[in-house]
């Protein structure tokens, strides 16, 4: 991508509500609906945004001063800054392509990036562009065969940190998806059809591409006739309830570093810890999943506290800008990814939008740095400010 096509959408989208807003524009309602919801009445949406704002930092103008170095070294990876993209499901339905353009920009950008199993792209094209800042996060399937053979695949394309999410033991409840038919086997109304003529760079650019599918377990439904069987694999096949035995299972075939993702307190990160997890990733889902699930924020430090010092502890959800991985920096956090932002990007912008977003989190996170005279990501902690004290 070229630098100049990049830095002419500062002026239009200045930030990510920015690109949301423009998202909004370009993108039918169904699919806009499907990254901005949460589940039921969006509680845990709404409180994870209440949580983060809650959290201020001290500012030390008067301290020694020295621009601040981003970066960071993650399972002995070193990385351009403490944050990266989240595992996104669907993402052909915000944006053509979508998870390539991130998995591309985050190479460019050296921030990780995480593909999905329900991502639109596959294992190997996804790892084909992000390299070895490629992640693959597995929602494991109940066929013990099909398992092994995704978890084999991304072994071969070099990728060295498996994340397991953990909290979809049930779908998510997402009233704005089943209002918009946005299901397994999705429905085409007449509502689908009107919201997308409304968006006819959208239409276009995806009759191009044609309908997307989940095109790493596209080898694995050969059999499969119609959509409905399709529809029944998805659900009785392609996602099994994780515990602690199963944890076990797939850390015992898996070589890398082993990261269990929808961690929110302290005896699941501990019972993570003992089937073997390298790493943590605190989450509520982005408040899609369990309504009255509290906010990763308010969880990370307990669960910091709990785990033995060398389990990396890493958190998402609800985050919308450079203040936000300061945030939970502060926190304890070791890297914060984001997920809802970087699909608004390519929605807003395409591919350009993908790495805008990055200029964007990255350039916000910068300047909180700079405000609060952080020579690194490391003091961030110092300059919480606790509840009790003003």
């Amino acid at each position: 991508m070229n630098e100049a096509s990049v830095q002419h959408l500062k002026p239009l989208s200045a930030c990510v509500p920015d690109l949301k807003n423009r998202a909004r524009k370009r993108i039918p309602g169904f699919a806009f609906d499907y990254v901005e919801g949460g589940c039921n009445h969006e509680a845990a949406l709404h409180r994870n945004r209440q949580a983060l704002d809650a959290v201020q930092l001290r500012a030390d103008y008067l301290a020694p001063y020295s621009p601040p170095d981003l970066s960071t070294t993650l399972f002995g990876q070193d990385y351009a800054a403490p944050f990266g993209i989240a595992p996104l499901g669907l993402t052909g339905i915000v944006w053509p392509n979508a998870s390539l353009m991130h998995a591309r920009a985050a190479k460019k950008a050296n921030i990780p990036y995480v593909l999905s199993t329900l991502s639109t792209s596959s294992i190997e094209d996804a790892a084909a562009c992000a390299e070895d800042n490629f992640w693959f996060q597995l929602y494991p399937p109940s066929d013990l065969a099909i398992r092994a053979d995704l978890i084999k695949r991304a072994a071969d394309t070099g990728c060295k940190n498996l994340i397991v999410t953990i909290d979809v033991a049930a779908a998510g409840h997402r009233p704005k998806d089943i209002k918009n038919g946005l299901a397994i086997p999705p429905k085409i109304t007449p509502r689908s059809v009107f919201q997308s003529a409304l968006r006819p760079q959208w239409s276009i650019a995806t009759l191009k591409a044609g309908l997307p599918q989940f095109a790493s377990i596209l080898p694995y439904m050969k059999d499969l006739s119609n959509i409905q069987d399709v529809a029944n694999y998805v659900r009785n096949t392609l996602k099994d309830v994780v515990d602690e035995p199963m944890l076990r299972t797939i850390r015992d075939s898996w070589q890398g570093n082993l990261i269990v993702k929808g961690i929110n307190h302290a005896d699941d990160a501990l019972r993570a810890v003992a089937a073997g997890a390298d790493g943590l990733i605190v989450s509520n889902h982005g408040g899609r999943q369990l309504d009255a699930a509290e906010a990763s924020i308010n969880t990370i430090e307990s669960i910091k506290a709990a785990v033995p010092e060398h389990i990396v502890v890493m958190a998402d959800s609800g985050v919308e800008s450079g203040v936000d991985i300061a945030r939970f920096l502060a926190q304890g956090a070791s890297t914060v990814f984001s997920g809802r932002a970087f699909l608004y990007g390519v929605a807003a912008h395409g591919e350009a939008g993908a790495e805008h977003t990055i200029d964007i989190l990255r350039d916000e996170l910068q300047q909180v740095m700079s405000q609060l005279h952080c020579t690194d990501t490391s003091q961030i902690q110092r300059h919480k400010l606790n509840r009790n004290t003003e």
